[in-house]
C-alpha cells in the first residue's frame, strides 16, 4: 500500500482538512469578537502560534492512533476486521461540510451586518480620537445644525442630482443665518445612505438640531417634505411639505430652500436672510457633474483625477459655469501631491492652469469666494506670498464659515512661522467639518510643525479611519507611529493593511504599502526592539539603511538631513508649500540664525528675519 495510500486510509488528510477548516473558522470569529472585549494584540496573535504549532500534533495523533467502539486505539493494534475508519471518515466528511457551511454563513454575516457596523464604529471612534464626547458637547454651538442630505424618492434614480441640489441649496440659505453654526457639506454627505439615529448623528456633528427630509419627483410635479429634529432627544420640533410644479429646476430649488431657511427661524427662535449662491448653471447635466467632482475632489486619493476630469466635462456643456471654473482650479493645485513620481514634474503645468481656470472663475463671478481661495491656493504653492494672503482675506470675508479655505490658510500661516495661528485655522476647519480626513491630515500637520507628536498621532488615526485606501493618510500614520516609536502599533498597520491588499482589487501597495516597503519596515521594527538583530536587518535595508537607522539619535546628522532634505524640495519647487512650513516647525528653533537657515529663507522669499521681501 502506498503512503498516499495509508495516509487516507488512517484519516490523517481528512483531519488535516478538518483542522485547517476550524482553526480558520476559529481565527474568524476571534478576530472579530476579541476587539469588542478590548483583549490585547498579543491574543490573537498568541491563538494563531498555538492553533500553527497544534497542526503536526493533530496530524501524528491522526496516524497514530485510532477511534473503535472501545475507545481510541493504536492503529497497529486494530485488525482490520475491527477497524470502523470508512466509518469515521464519513462523519469526519460531514463535519467538515458543516463547518464549510457554518463558515459561508459567518463570512456573509460579517460581511453584510458586522463590517458596516464596524465601519460606522471606526468613524465615530475617528471623531472621539480628535475630541473626546464631553469636550465635543461642551463646545457645541446652541444654535448648530446639521442637514443631511435629502432622500431622493423619485422613481427615476437620475434624480439624485435634483436631491442632492435640494440639500446644497438649504446649506447655502442656512449658512447665511445669523449665529447659526451650519456643518459643512462633506461631513453630512458623508452620511449619505447609512442607518444612524438621530441622537447619534449629533453627537458626531455636535450640533443642536438636525434637518431632514425627502424629495419625490412624478411628471412636472415635485414635493419637498423636511422636519426639524432635536438631536439630543430625537425630539420633532417641525414640519412641512412643499408642492410645487416643476418648471426651473434651480429656481424651484432656491425658492424652496429659501422657504425652509425662513421656515427654520421661529423654531430656531432667530431671524436672518436667505441668501443664496447664484452662481450656478442652467444645465441640470452640467450641474449633477459639478456635484460629483466636487465630491469626488473632497475625498482626494486617486479621486482628484476624477474630479479633474468631470469638472472639465461639467464646463464643456456650460463654459460660464463659474463654481466649475473654481472647483477645476482647486482640483490641479492639490493634484502633485496625487500624481505618480514620474509626474510631478508636470508641476508648472498644472499649476499654470489652475491660476488660468482660477482668474476664469473670478471674472464670471468677482465674489464667489471658491475662486479666491482657489487662486490663493495656487499663490501659495508658487510662494506668492502676498498675492495668496490678498486672496485668503478676500475669500474669508466672503465665506467666514467655509473649511476649505481656513484649511488652506493653515499653510499660508505655517509659512509665515506663525504656527499657532495656524493649527487654529487647521482646527476651525475640523470643527466646522468634523468628518473630512484631509482637514483632520492639516490639522496634524500644524500640531507636528508644533512638536506636539502624541496630540499628532491621534489626529492621523481619525484621518486614516475615515479613508484606509488613500496613502496620504496611511503613509503619514506610519511616520508619526515611527517619531514616537510605536513599534506594536506600526507593525498592526502593516498587517491590517496587508490583509485589506489581499482582498482589494488595487492590488498590492493600493494603500501606499509595497511588499518591499512592508519588509523594510519590519526590519527597522526588529531593530528598534532589539539592536542585536543588526546582521539579520543589514539582509534587508543594506549599509545605507543601516547607517540611517544608527544616525536616528545623532541631532547633528538629523539636522544636517532636514536642510539637505528642505533644500533640495525647495530647489525643485514640486512640494508648494510643504518644504516652507517645515522649515518654519521648532525643529528649527535652534537654527533660526544658522546661515543654512536664513540661506533656505531668502530662497523662498522671506528676509533675514523671517518677514516677506
Amino acid at each position: 500500500m502506498s503512503f498516499i495510500s495509508e495516509l487516507k486510509r488512517r484519516n490523517v488528510i481528512r483531519m488535516a482538512g478538518l483542522y485547517i477548516v476550524g482553526a480558520w473558522l476559529i481565527l474568524q470569529v476571534s478576530e472579530t469578537l476579541l476587539p469588542i472585549f478590548h483583549t490585547p494584540d498579543w491574543v490573537l496573535q498568541s491563538l494563531v502560534l498555538l492553533l500553527g504549532i497544534g497542526f503536526l500534533p493533530v496530524l501524528v495523533f491522526a496516524w497514530i492512533y485510532e477511534l473503535t467502539p472501545d475507545g481510541l486505539k493504536r492503529d497497529a493494534d486494530v485488525q482490520p476486521g475491527q477497524s470502523i475508519a470508512p466509518q469515521t471518515a464519513h462523519r469526519m466528511e460531514r463535519v467538515i461540510i458543516l463547518l464549510f457551511a457554518i463558515a459561508l454563513i459567518f463570512f456573509a454575516f460579517d460581511r453584510f451586518i458586522l463590517a458596516p457596523k464596524r465601519e460606522a464604529g471606526m468613524v465615530a471612534e475617528a471623531v472621539k480620537s480628535v475630541s473626546s464626547s464631553k469636550r465635543l458637547d461642551a463646545g457645541r454651538a446652541e444654535m448648530s445644525i446639521a442637514v443631511l442630505p435629502f432622500v431622493n424618492m423619485s422613481a427615476d434614480l437620475e434624480q439624485e442630482y435634483f436631491s442632492d441640489g435640494m440639500t446644497e441649496e438649504i446649506l447655502n440659505a442656512l449658512a447665511n443665518v445669523p449665529k447659526l453654526a451650519v456643518t459643512a457639506r462633506t461631513s453630512v454627505f458623508s452620511l449619505k445612505g447609512q442607518k444612524h439615529d438621530i441622537r447619534e448623528i449629533g453627537k458626531m456633528l455636535g450640533v443642536t438640531y438636525v434637518l431632514e427630509g425627502s424629495v419625490r419627483k412624478a411628471g412636472n410635479e415635485v414635493r419637498v417634505t423636511a422636519q426639524l429634529i432635536r438631536a439630543d432627544n430625537g425630539f420633532h420640533l417641525w414640519s412641512e411639505t412643499y408642492d410645487r410644479k416643476l418648471e426651473n429646476v434651480f429656481d424651484l430649488q432656491a425658492e424652496l430652500a429659501g422657504a425652509i431657511a425662513k421656515a427654520l427661524e421661529l423654531p430656531l427662535g432667530m431671524g436672518g436672510g436667505d441668501g443664496l449662491v447664484v452662481e450656478r448653471t442652467s444645465n441640470p447635466e452640467a450641474y449633477a457633474l459639478f456635484l460629483q467632482a466636487r465630491a469626488a475632489y473632497r475625498e482626494r486619493g486617486q479621486s482628484v483625477k476624477k474630479s479633474i476630469d468631470l469638472y472639465r466635462k461639467a464646463l464643456q456643456l456650460d463654459p460660464k459655469f463659474a463654481p466649475a471654473w473654481a472647483g477645476l482650479s482647486s482640483s490641479l493645485a492639490v493634484y502633485p501631491w496625487y500624481v505618480p513620481t514620474a509626474e510631478r514634474t508636470n508641476t508648472p503645468v498644472f499649476m499654470k492652469e489652475a491660476e488660468k481656470a482660477g482668474k476664469q472663475a473670478l471674472e464670471l463671478a468677482p465674489d464667489l469666494p471658491q475662486a479666491h481661495t482657489a487662486l490663493a491656493m495656487v499663490y501659495t504653492f508658487q510662494w506668492q506670498w502676498v498675492l495668496a494672503e490678498k486672496h485668503f482675506n478676500r475669500a474669508l470675508a466672503l465665506a467666514p464659515n467655509d473649511p476649505e479655505v481656513y484649511y488652506h490658510y493653515s499653510d499660508w500661516l505655517a509659512a509665515m512661522g506663525r504656527l499657532e495661528e495656524a493649527l487654529r485655522s487647521a482646527q476651525k476647519a475640523v470643527t466646522l467639518d468634523p468628518l473630512v480626513p484631509i482637514f483632520l491630515n492639516g490639522k496634524a500637520n500644524a500640531l507636528g510643525r508644533l512638536g506636539r507628536n502624541e496630540e499628532e498621532v491621534a489626529v492621523r488615526r481619525a484621518a486614516y479611519a475615515l479613508a484606509p485606501d488613500v496613502p496620504l493618510f496611511s503613509n503619514n500614520l506610519l511616520r508619526a507611529y515611527f517619531s514616537t516609536k510605536r513599534t506594536d502599533d506600526i507593525e498592526k498597520l502593516l498587517n491590517e493593511t496587508q490583509a485589506r491588499d489581499a482582498t482589494n482589487t488595487k492590488g498590492d501597495g493600493g494603500d501606499g504599502f509595497s511588499s518591499e516597503s512592508r519588509k523594510n519596515i519590519r526590519a527597522y521594527i526588529s531593530l528598534i526592539r532589539d539592536p542585536s538583530q543588526r546582521e539579520a536587518a543589514r539582509k534587508v535595508i543594506g549599509d545605507e539603511g543601516l547607517k540611517a537607522f544608527d544616525n536616528r539619535n545623532n541631532t547633528a546628522y538629523n539636522i544636517q538631513q532636514s536642510f539637505n532634505g528642505l533644500e533640495a524640495s525647495i530647489n525643485s519647487h514640486l512640494s508648494g508649500v510643504d518644504p516652507v512650513a517645515g522649515l518654519r516647525s521648532v525643529q528649527f528653533d535652534n537654527y533660526r540664525n544658522d546661515p543654512r537657515y536664513i540661506k533656505l529663507l531668502n530662497k523662498v522669499g522671506f528676509d533675514d528675519e523671517g518677514n516677506i521681501r
